[in-house]
């Protein structure tokens, strides 16, 4: 139950990735909009996961509303509101529960199922073989047992690199296959498409395994980044990369505003109640989502 605030919501027509909800267009929508005019207050709620792109000093300066920044994810906002527009811990904090990673397998599996059955039967054109609905049945099977598998399992487990996770994973199946198509099925067109099939899907899985998650690094950003481009194409999207490395702090420089505390997603940071700064107390949960250091007042936060 929300306690009685009145407020106007704005929705905004972001693009999948999302490069274009930035400082700009939030400028435009309060112009365009004329809510100005229809309200005193000149405050903005803004999604937290919104502070990499948006710049509160610009749009203070360049039409005089204050921004905060709300909780992470929706649901929250009316506890959010019922506690005087305050955040807690947990509201600060990205999840990756199993619903979203369902949602997550969900996508990936029709994606690959339409590219995969494409291609099962053109090959069935020029081989007969193909024309086997078991052979088929099975390839989705194996579809769904590494996509979900993946998704739902691997990403609870605490292994450095997403692809030596998804290649462990990708041996048991192929120990399964063996045993299934060698020694019960006893087909060999089964075994060497089913082997082939599976270590097709894990080499897309296993290219950007953690960056299909919000909780990790993208290794393929990284990777990209450091070839020295800022762009990553990724399946079938171009994503705008942010700076990626080691996140650093040169506390002597610090104000104590709090403002990293309250856009990191990872909870990486700890306020220090002695000398009144921010400690970095867990920097290797940092993903380089880079809220932080756009938004740091003193600039005392870099990406090294």
């Amino acid at each position: 139950m929300v306690k009685r605030v009145y407020f106007y919501f704005f929705m905004y027509p972001s693009r999948p990735c999302g490069d274009d909800f930035n400082s700009d267009s939030v400028i435009s929508i309060i112009k365009t909009s004329g809510i100005s005019n229809l309200v005193s207050y000149r405050t903005l709620i803004l999604p937290q996961l919104s502070a990499t792109s948006i710049d509160p000093v610009i749009i203070k300066k360049k039409i005089g509303w204050n921004v905060k920044y709300g909780p992470v994810y929706a649901k929250d906002i009316p506890k959010y509101i019922n506690n005087s527009f305050k955040k807690s811990e947990e509201q600060r904090i990205i999840k990756f529960s199993l619903s979203k990673r369902t949602e997550m397998a969900n996508l990936y599996f029709f994606c690959l199922f339409v590219l995969i059955s494409i291609i099962y039967w053109i090959a069935a054109i020029f081989l007969p073989s193909f024309l086997d609905l078991i052979l088929y049945l099975n390839t989705t099977l194996i579809l769904i047992g590494i996509i979900y598998g993946s998704m739902l399992i691997l990403p609870s487990i605490h292994i450095k690199t997403g692809k030596v996770k998804v290649w462990i994973y990708e041996a048991i199946i192929l120990i399964l296959i063996i045993i299934f198509d060698l020694f019960i099925e006893k087909n060999l067109f089964y075994l060497i498409w089913n082997v082939i099939l599976s270590i097709l899907i894990t080499i897309i899985m296993a290219e950007d395994f953690h960056g299909l998650t919000p909780i990790y690094k993208s290794e393929l950003g990284e990777k990209t980044w450091n070839k020295g481009n800022n762009k990553m194409k990724f399946l079938f999207g171009e994503y705008k990369l942010q700076p990626y490395g080691q996140i650093s702090i040169e506390r002597e420089r610090c104000i104590g505003c709090k403002i990293c505390i309250e856009v990191c997603p990872r909870n990486v940071y700890n306020f220090n109640e002695n000398d009144k700064k921010a400690d970095l107390e867990f920097p290797a949960k940092c993903v380089n989502c880079n809220a932080c250091v756009n938004r740091c007042l003193t600039q005392c936060l870099k990406i090294i």
